[in-house]
């Protein structure tokens, strides 16, 4: 594939998620028409149903289609739908756009990962959709109800995955598990890696909730979080073993625990945290044999989804890190134990 070519649907995939999680942050964050925070709380639990615990039963689907970009297509027009029905029906809009992050972020994570150089390519995808919520957020509490115009970001990036639709990636074939007699060691290692990432989701939700009173501050927590998933891409690439993902979780624990109230060290605690997300979707792809829409199903879906149960627990900090923490070095403990897995094909 020419780099120009991989530029421009890596550029089509990652203005989807952020245009996504743009309308999607503008519809919850304050736009529901003579609506208190009480009267929110049922559509924010039916968003997040649909999409994040979605994602499970999206990908069961992807992974039985020859190809992913209809998908996407067919989730870019759930957006317009939802944006298109926002001043009739809120409630319907919201549907439509639990429809439609589950299938952007299944259908965008593996495509992602289909290009050259995957594991690059699943950060930057991955980047703009923190960017997107934030930036739709802080416009539905200040600015009210979904403008209009908002349509025509969908309606763009449709007619640019058209344009190109007979240039997409086809799936590619999912590698066999490593055949050991430690591959029941290596599918706890899995779980575990999705335990810790679920914890690791509950912290980021507890820091947003923290620090949502300073919109500078909230901005700058975004920022970090889109530049870690970036760097986080760029790691696995560089070093793509569990044991990197396990230290990098163990450092942002221990800056967020000692150095949060440093803007440097928050932000930069933050940038850490954030890049195990797409290291741990290529490791599940890579070295689990994991599909690449399931890969990206449990990551962007599933441990987001229990992560936030902590917000209704009221859950302390600190513990949760150590939580985190606990989690990141018993997995680091069971990775050098254990033969590193492959990577799968």
């Amino acid at each position: 594939m020419k780099s120009h070519l991989r530029f421009c649907l890596l550029a089509l995939l990652a203005s989807s998620h952020g245009v996504n999680d743009f309308i999607a942050g503008w519809m919850l964050g304050g736009g529901m028409p003579s609506a208190t925070g009480w009267d929110r709380l049922p559509w924010l639990a039916i968003y997040a149903a649909l999409a994040f615990a979605g994602q499970l039963p999206v990908a069961w689907i992807m992974d039985r289609s020859p190809r992913r970009h209809p998908w996407l297509i067919g989730a870019l027009a759930t957006m317009i739908g939802a944006a298109a029905t926002w001043k009739i029906s809120p409630g319907t809009a919201i549907i439509l756009s639990g429809v439609a992050s589950a299938f952007c972020h299944v259908a965008g994570g593996a495509i992602a990962l289909q290009l050259p150089r995957g594991e690059r390519a699943i950060g930057w995808f991955s980047a703009p959709g923190i960017l997107g919520l934030t930036l739709g957020g802080w416009l539905g509490s200040t600015q009210g109800p979904l403008a209009g115009w908002v349509a025509l970001l969908p309606v763009a990036l449709l007619m640019g995955c058209l344009a190109l639709r007979d240039r997409w990636p086809k799936v590619e074939a999912m590698g066999n598990p490593i055949p050991t007699p430690g591959v029941d060691a290596h599918d706890g290692l899995m779980l575990l890696i999705l335990l810790a990432l679920t914890l690791r989701s509950a912290v980021w939700d507890l820091v947003q909730v923290a620090r949502t009173s300073d919109p500078h501050l909230l901005f700058a927590i975004a920022a970090s979080a889109a530049f870690g998933k970036v760097l986080g891409g760029w790691m696995i690439s560089r070093w793509p073993t569990v044991r990197h993902v396990s230290l990098t979780l163990i450092v942002a624990c221990l800056l967020l625990e000692f150095a949060r109230q440093s803007i440097v060290g928050l932000c930069a605690g933050i940038a850490l945290l954030q890049s195990t997300i797409p290291a741990s979707i290529v490791l599940l792809h890579r070295s689990f044999a994991t599909s690449a829409a399931r890969a990206s199903a449990y990551v962007l879906g599933l441990t987001v989804a229990l992560g936030g149960l902590v917000i209704p627990l009221r859950l302390d900090i600190t513990a949760t890190l150590l939580a985190v923490a606990v989690a990141a070095v018993l997995l680091l403990w069971w990775s050098i134990r254990l033969p590193q897995p492959q990577p799968a094909g």
